[in-house]
């Protein structure tokens, strides 16, 4: 009887965690494949400027480029230019992974902004030495 309830109890955790009507990963509609494709492409282009909202928790792409903005909150994914405007409500499981892709790339370009201006201060700090000791 022990047994029996434990496995309910475990049945019904799993349910609750995958939700009532969560989407199995192959089951994502066409506009979310290719929306989500045309974020990860927009997170390589080497043109694309990242930015967050602190506040709100938006996170944008912008490309001047090819002319397309992307928003992100939650799980709504907005891509816009001059010509259209989409709005696509993403699941759960793809948008946290969105944005986990987001914070990875804006940490990597964090990280290596770091590094450039910590090697410029050490050739400064190079710099002045060398005229201290020459003196």
């Amino acid at each position: 009887m022990k047994r029996l309830f434990k496995k309910i109890h475990i049945k019904y955790l799993k349910f609750m965690r995958d939700g009532l009507n969560q989407k199995k990963p192959d089951d994502l509609t066409s506009y979310e494949q290719k929306a989500m494709s045309i974020f990860r492409k927009m997170l390589r282009h080497k043109e694309s400027k990242f930015t967050i909202a602190p506040l709100s928790g938006k996170k944008y792409i912008v490309n001047q480029e090819l002319g397309i903005f992307i928003m992100i909150e939650d799980s709504f994914l907005e891509i816009t230019n001059h010509i259209y405007h989409y709005e696509i409500k993403l699941q759960y499981s793809s948008s946290t992974k969105l944005h986990k892709l987001f914070n990875t790339r804006v940490e990597e370009d964090a990280i290596s902004y770091e590094k450039e201006i910590k090697s410029n201060i050490k050739m400064s700090l190079d710099t002045i030495l060398t005229k201290v000791s020459t003196k």
